[in-house]
């Protein structure tokens, strides 16, 4: 019993020794507080400001009118009329509209072609041509969709016309030309709009952003004066790795625990952002991922030989996170190995369980899969951040 005593006492005071030497070292670093209040904040917030107005609206699209009829005009009007749409109508000819469009003044041209009234009162088909620039997925579906809309309620209107000429009321003339009346309802995200739909993923992906960061620039640092050992004495005695790192990963954890309410409760409440779950639900969700994530730093930052180093490697690193994190494409479209591949990575179900508690109103059992998967993650990296803690002190003793 008083060896257990002694043993427990011991883990005690290394769990707090090394808080303390942490947090000493975090608000000595410049870089790493820059990196916590910069990326924790300043780049969420200026993030959020740029998609603040979530749709794109009034795109500048180029009309060529070769008929200059009143239905034309009329067409014209319509499509000038929709949210999406901004119409430019004084071009002559496509050949200045293309011009036009090169110059990036218009985001799309539209051809409404000769004989547009003559060819519908005689009750023939005409086309209108729409070009729209497909490299820019927004502007594309905005002027593609919106055309589509507008020209599906020019038809009608003149099919509903042409059957109030033979003496048909306007409710019959309506139902005998929608037959089937769609009703579409939108999900969650109400508006439709792209911040309510980015920024959940990237708060979710800047905690991992951060934590890696921050430790790889301070564990850099570390290994550069070789004093790893100093700092952190108990890591070569028995059973001295874990109490070093529980206390490494609650003084991180602490930190998030102040750095979310702060992007939920304020960043949101500014820009509108939904959060549809209370917040110890989220906090519950986030405390695997959190931890995995700062064992996954700690793993990785022994790899790191100067602070520079950090920050080259998690420079190129960046991008592949981003694309696997399912936020440019959705992972169940990935590749089977990338799709494996991005399991590895804590941001992987930390983002789908956090969008979906925040934005989507699910349930804790709604989630319990990506949970488990990060409890299991959490596992992991935990082993492997003892292993790199103790073979990192131990090589520094060698060495001395």
């Amino acid at each position: 019993m008083k060896n257990l005593f002694k043993t427990y006492y011991k883990a005690k005071i290394s769990f707090w020794n090394s808080i303390s030497t942490e947090w000493n070292a975090i608000i000595k670093d410049k870089a790493v507080v820059g990196i916590f209040l910069s990326i924790g904040f300043i780049i969420l917030v200026v993030y959020t400001y740029i998609y603040s107005n979530q749709v794109v609206q009034e795109v500048p699209v180029a009309i060529v009118n070769q008929d200059a009829t009143k239905l034309s005009r009329d067409y014209m009007s319509m499509l000038d009329a929709s949210e999406g749409l901004k119409v430019m109508p004084n071009y002559i000819d496509l050949q200045e509209a293309k011009t036009a469009y090169y110059s990036k003044n218009v985001m799309g041209i539209i051809i409404i072609p000769k004989n547009f009234e003559k060819n519908i009162k005689q009750g023939k088909q005409t086309d209108v041509v729409t070009f729209s620039d497909a490299s820019n997925m927004l502007f594309y579906k905005k002027v593609l969709g919106d055309v589509s809309v507008i020209t599906g309620y020019f038809n009608a209107g003149i099919a509903i016309k042409k059957e109030m000429l033979q003496a048909k009321p306007y409710n019959q003339a309506t139902q005998e030309y929608f037959p089937i009346k769609p009703i579409s309802t939108s999900l969650f995200n109400y508006s439709s709009g792209y911040a309510n739909y980015l920024i959940p993923i990237l708060t979710a992906l800047l905690v991992q952003l951060i934590l890696l960061m921050a430790m790889g620039v301070l564990n850099g640092s570390r290994n550069e004066d070789s004093n790893f050992k100093l700092h952190f004495p108990r890591l070569l005695h028995s059973g001295g790795t874990i109490p070093v790192l529980l206390g490494k990963a609650f003084l991180y954890f602490m930190f998030f625990l102040i750095i979310i309410p702060i992007q939920i409760g304020i960043v949101y409440s500014i820009f509108n952002i939904p959060v549809r779950s209370p917040l110890y639900l989220i906090y519950l969700f986030l405390i695997p991922y959190i931890f995995a994530v700062i064992f996954l730093g700690i793993t990785i930052s022994s790899l790191f030989k100067k602070r520079e180093d950090s920050i080259i490697f998690l420079v190129l690193i960046s991008i592949p996170s981003l694309m696997l994190s399912g936020l440019s494409f959705p992972v169940q479209s990935f590749p089977i190995f990338y799709r494996y591949l991005a399991q590895l990575l804590p941001s992987t179900p930390g983002i789908d369980g956090f969008v979906k508690l925040t934005q989507m109103n699910a349930s804790f059992f709604n989630v319990l899969k990506e949970w488990k998967s990060l409890w299991l993650l959490t596992c992991i990296y935990f082993v492997l951040a003892a292993i790199s803690l103790k073979l990192r002190a131990i090589n520094e003793n060698k060495s001395k």
